[in-house]
């Protein structure tokens, strides 16, 4: 199998690069930055000056970041203006709050607060971006060349769910999550089996601490270390020790570093020490395999198994309400009306057609071509590598189509040996008649960016309308609204859950809850107050304090909660037929929300 490359030469597939090209993976990768960081910012720019998140995550990221530079401890997460006065202790992790408080306040002096936050929100995005493509990048040249590097580079305009999370104002953790599992695969990638478990390891600890939610992509690449010592015997478990001892002396370390030791209760949520003794088990257990050496495969096999069934024994153990994962805790009611809205959290077959097609056929280029690496790679010295990464990339896949957002993985891991199927694609095609080209650049244009036709489709057998809101807070302009808002005394207001972190981020008052899990309790008022008749209603905002109702009624999930509870205060709202202890407030004209005082 052989690709081609520009000047017309054919190289072995799997061959090492010459050294000039492997060091200058910078300039594909600089280039194809740039241009897609400024397309990014020309598409964004209204939302840019509005400063109007996409996703009400990033907007309390922001929220937590102010706090953090208005002198909060780096060890207290709570949201004191949620759920006041207790507040909500959020399972974020200060680690990604560090990029965006550092542009901060670098740029604050020169520009003032307002615009170095606005440069935060695009420069951090980006740059993690250009990390992400740097890494892949260098995995390409590695292997290949720079046509494969730009062109593997190039591919994240086509993968919606993978841009999303690179595009300005996005700078939710989910970006770093990308970065630190493409560094864990060039961990994989790499020839020696202490420096590349050392990567792994470390990548991983530092996506656990972000997050739990990268346990299933951490839990893949310690078996693909587990698989390398059962392949090769005399490596001794070299892969597996490595990793294991830095991911749980990593996950100890930022454990300290970013948690302290205030709070070692067992969460489901983020990494606690439940977690850090699974680790710390794991570890001893490679580190004993590793010494053992044994040489019968059987044997091999049982010393992993008891490694991964102990370790699996310790979390159920510690932790038994750990096992319906990290909403498990979830109020009933929350976990009925809240969760299922959470699309990017939901497997593919919530989504839209055309984003579900995405998420499952997206990354099947790349899976081809990782396929078609293993089985044809020269030297043969190269398929194991290759036979890992498409073990990885299949097993990324499968998660992504479990849970939509971590499906941006799949995307990257599949960029490079996607860009190789291409190239081969590209250079057969040349021999064919036109006719045949036609179809098969149809065909691959398909397999590239699968949500076009699919969209196409649905266009024409589109349910009609049912009369139901269908839009969503970006209908609703919050910016007109936060001055006004800004000029009364601060109080509590009882607002949808999704609307909280934009009340908080342009002004200083107070939410009853947000969308976030941490603040169960108050989710469940917020959402109970909505539904409940005008008495209920009332009882609820009292016992939390709240004077002020805010909705805004193009949203559709407002809709809904006035179809389920046709007398709840949502529909009375919603009818324009508010309880008698509700006034109508004409706070924001022109800003599409909808706003009422408690007057007794």
């Amino acid at each position: 199998m052989a690709t081609l490359y520009p000047s017309g030469a054919e190289r072995p597939v799997g061959a090492a690069p010459r050294r000039h090209q492997a060091q200058s993976f910078w300039r594909p990768v600089l280039l194809s930055w740039l241009l897609l960081a400024a397309a990014l910012i020309a598409l964004k720019a209204p939302q840019i000056a509005a400063m109007q998140f996409g996703d009400p995550d990033d907007a309390l990221r922001l929220v937590q970041v102010r706090d953090l530079l208005a002198g909060q401890s780096w060890f207290d997460l709570h949201q004191y203006r949620v759920a006041a006065p207790e507040g909500v202790a959020m399972h974020w992790s200060r680690l990604v709050d560090v990029p965006i408080a550092a542009v901060i306040l670098l740029l604050k002096p020169l520009l003032g607060i307002h615009l170095a936050e606005l440069s935060a929100l695009v420069a951090v995005p980006l740059l993690t971006l250009l990390c992400a493509m740097a890494l892949v990048g260098r995995l390409a040249v590695r292997h290949f060349d720079r046509e494969i590097a730009m062109l593997a580079c190039l591919s994240f305009a086509l993968a919606i769910p993978l841009l999303w999370q690179f595009t300005p104002l996005r700078i939710d953790h989910h970006g770093w999550q990308i970065v630190l599992a493409l560094a864990a695969l060039n961990g994989l990638h790499a020839v020696e089996a202490r420096t590349g478990g050392a990567v792994i390891g470390l990548a991983l600890a530092a996506t656990l601490a972000i997050s739990i939610e990268g346990l299933p992509l951490a839990a893949l690449f310690l078996v693909v270390c587990g698989f390398r010592g059962l392949r090769a015997p005399e490596a001794r478990f070299d892969w597996l020790q490595s990793a294991t001892v830095t991911l749980a002396a990593g996950s100890a370390v930022l454990f300290l570093a970013t948690r302290g030791i205030g709070d070692l209760a067992q969460h489901c949520d983020q990494v606690s020490p439940v977690h850090l003794a699974l680790f710390a088990w794991t570890a001893l257990g490679a580190a004993a395999l590793r010494l053992a050496a044994p040489r019968q495969l059987a044997l091999s096999l049982g010393g992993l198994t008891v490694i991964g069934a102990s370790a699996l024994a310790i979390l159920l153990t510690a932790a038994p309400q750990c096992r319906g994962g990290g909403f498990a805790e979830l109020d009933p009611l929350v976990l009925r009306f809240w969760l299922p809205s959470v699309a990017e959290g939901m497997p593919f077959w919530h989504a839209r057609p055309h984003l579900a097609a995405v998420i499952v056929a997206g990354p099947l280029i790349g899976l081809i071509g990782a396929w078609r690496l293993w089985r044809e790679a020269e030297p043969a010295e190269q398929r194991p590598i290759w036979g890992d990464h498409l073990f990885v990339l299949f097993g990324a896949w499968v998660i992504g189509m479990m849970v939509a957002r971590a499906s941006a993985t799949a995307f990257v891991f599949a960029a490079v040996p996607a860009a190789v199927q291409v190239a081969h694609w590209v250079n057969t095609l040349r021999k064919a008649s036109p006719g045949k080209r036609i179809v098969a650049y149809a065909g691959m244009a398909a397999l590239l960016v699968p949500g076009i036709p699919v969209a196409v489709a649905a266009s024409f057998v589109a349910p009609k309308a049912d009369g139901s809101g269908t839009g969503s807070a970006a209908s609703c302009h919050f910016d007109r609204a936060a001055a006004a808002l800004d000029r009364l005394p601060p109080t509590d207001i009882l607002v949808p859950l999704d609307m909280g972190p934009d009340i908080l981020v342009r002004t200083h008052q107070r939410v009853v809850a947000t969308g976030h899990h941490r603040g169960s309790a108050a989710m469940h008022d917020v959402i109970a107050a909505f539904l409940a008749p005008s008495a209920e209603a009332r009882a609820i905002m009292q016992a939390r304090h709240a004077t002020m109702v805010m909705i805004c009624p193009a949203v559709s999930r407002q809709s809904v909660y006035a179809k389920l509870a046709p007398d709840g205060l949502m529909a009375r709202l919603v009818a324009n037929r508010p309880p008698e202890w509700l006034a109508p407030v004409d706070l924001a004209p022109g800003s599409g929300l909808q706003f009422w005082q408690v007057v007794r």
